[in-house]
């Protein structure tokens, strides 16, 4: 049973509170709910914490990316911080307040949990499993090895990027030269090695 908070409220109803009014974008009484979650015991204060840290994905999430860690890293402040007479509180609650003010100015999105719900419980509850296309397996895999894929097919197919990079990847031409070589090279092969005996062809 979870104890009633210091002013006999339900808890886990002032919990709620907290992210529905972050919702809303209303941070004065988001950061009400908190306090009086915070000033009850140090376990409730863990669960502001949590649930704020919860709250950055769950209602943030990549509409404000930037949010999340900010959140994590004043979370850790938070706890850290704690101290048991609630008049001590006081760095701990500006660290509380800094997380639910920005949460409550920034862009938000539901889709975080919207797709971690359509996705993961098809997966449990309808048994579906993810659908694995022929273009997938390359030089990486044992099917692809026996297809006889190799550099080139990682190359043009396993490396396509969607949206397609901008502009020309000064390295990639490079890359592939030397992973060419390394690949031709006989098993057990040193690369340093093969450079050392350049070296000594160079002094001859």
């Amino acid at each position: 049973m979870i104890p009633p908070t210091r002013h006999k409220l339900p808890a886990l109803a002032v919990l709620s509170a907290l992210q529905k009014f972050i919702r809303r974008g209303m941070e004065k009484e988001a950061m009400e709910c908190a306090v009086e979650l915070m000033h009850t015991s140090k376990a409730f204060h863990s669960m502001v914490c949590k649930r704020l840290e919860v709250i950055s994905h769950e209602d943030i999430g990549l509409a404000a990316p930037d949010v999340i860690p900010f959140v994590r890293a004043a979370m850790s402040q938070a706890r850290e911080w704690y101290d048991p007479d609630p008049a001590k509180l006081g760095k701990s609650r500006m660290a509380v307040g800094n997380c639910i003010r920005m949460m409550c100015r920034s862009a938000k999105s539901r889709e975080a949990d919207h797709f971690n719900a359509a996705v993961g419980w098809a997966n449990l509850l309808e048994d579906r499993a993810p659908e694995i296309p022929d273009w997938t397996y390359d030089q990486h895999t044992s099917k692809g090895k026996r297809l006889g894929r190799g550099l080139d097919y990682f190359r043009e197919e396993s490396t396509r990027l969607v949206p397609a990079q901008e502009g020309k990847d000064a390295y990639e031409d490079e890359a592939y030269r030397l992973w060419r070589l390394r690949q031709d090279m006989p098993k057990g092969g040193s690369p340093k090695a093969e450079s050392d005996a350049d070296d000594s062809d160079r002094l001859l």
